[in-house]
């Protein structure tokens, strides 16, 4: 039997035994029930007594609109948990490069997660905001079931990333990988995974709600931190149309040199000082209005080099192409063999 229906009929026996309901109210607070939740108990029983006891009221049940309700908050939180996380991440690998690891400079990755922000950190601050104010009014809301579920998984959650951090940790330390960076990320993640501990304990014991207050501002906070620091170092819809156009100048530039490298014009003894890469194409019309702008570039006997200008050099990914300022270049060897 539930609580409720464990109260539901202490109710009922205690008015079917002549209590009033004001003795009642006073027995069940006293028993640790709260106001709201004697009330709703009471109000389940109408005054009209017969000889089985007191009559039942229809009890309509809010269970659905709560779940909506926490599901939603557990949701966007979550969202923005999670994209702060992805946000600092990648400022990290900005302000703490390592030299032997290439970083792709790609920034459209992190531009979902401040999309994400963007989106989520209003709602989840109205919602906070409701559960409150909710919470104020009706602090039998902090024990409801479906919210006691929920904060149990963000706990379970949090809990299992803290102490796979740890051992994370512990293990790059013992191999000899520690680094800035990776001491910077796992600060990151416990400050996080406290954070969320902080805020869904308290969601589960109604005493410590400064905590969870504090917590909810906190990851507000780290969220406009978060998109401050994003708008600041990888730019926003300009720059972003400006990587755009770079990754069409740098498509341009591999089609082009494959395409050089089989050109009949090469094909005689030693490679020419001056060529037009547009000469060699197969189908420029596959090719973008960049693609004229692509230079040759003798480069040695056997070699040749291809390149474009870019305009956002940190974000060009380096894996197949050089750097030379605002100059992204492709070296091609021929095979005479």
């Amino acid at each position: 039997m539930s609580q409720t229906e464990e109260l539901a009929g202490f109710v009922r026996e205690a008015l079917k035994g002549g209590l009033s309901r004001d003795e009642i109210r006073s027995a069940l607070q006293a028993a640790g029930w709260t106001e709201t939740e004697a009330e709703a108990a009471l109000a389940g029983w109408s005054d009209a007594m017969t000889p089985a006891g007191p009559v039942p009221r229809p009890v309509r049940s809010s269970a659905a609109r709560e779940a909506f309700f926490y599901a939603l908050l557990f949701v966007t939180f979550g969202m923005v948990t999670g994209n702060v996380l992805g946000l600092l991440f990648g400022q990290i690998n900005i302000w703490l490069p390592e030299p032997d690891r290439l970083m792709q400079g790609s920034a459209s990755g992190l531009r979902w997660s401040m999309a994400a922000l963007i989106v989520f950190t209003p709602v989840f601050w109205a919602l906070q905001r409701a559960d409150a104010r909710g919470l104020r009014a009706d602090p039998a809301r902090g024990h409801g079931t479906i919210r006691r579920w929920l904060s149990s998984l963000a706990l379970l959650i949090a809990v299992i990333t803290l102490l796979s951090d740890a051992l994370f940790l512990i293990y790059t330390f013992l191999d000899g990988q520690m680094t800035a960076r990776f001491l910077a990320k796992s600060a990151v993640v416990a400050g996080i995974s406290g954070i969320v501990l902080a805020f869904f304990q308290q969601e589960r014991e109604g005493a410590t709600r400064p905590l969870a207050t504090a917590a909810g501002w906190a990851i507000i906070a780290l969220s406009v931190l978060a998109l401050g620091l994003s708008f600041a170092t990888i730019g926003g819809p300009a720059q972003g149309q400006a990587e755009r156009r770079d990754r069409a100048r740098l498509a341009d530039l591999r089609v082009l040199s494959n395409e050089v490298r089989d050109c009949e014009a090469l094909a005689q003894d030693g490679l020419p000082e001056t060529l037009d890469p547009m000469s060699c194409a197969r189908n420029p019309q596959t090719l973008t209005g960049f693609a004229a702008a692509v230079e040759y570039r003798r480069s040695g006997e056997n070699s040749f080099e291809l390149c474009t200008g870019v305009e956002v050099p940190a974000a060009v990914s380096r894996y197949d192409v050089t750097l030379e300022g605002g100059t992204a270049c492709m070296r091609t060897y021929i095979d005479r063999r």
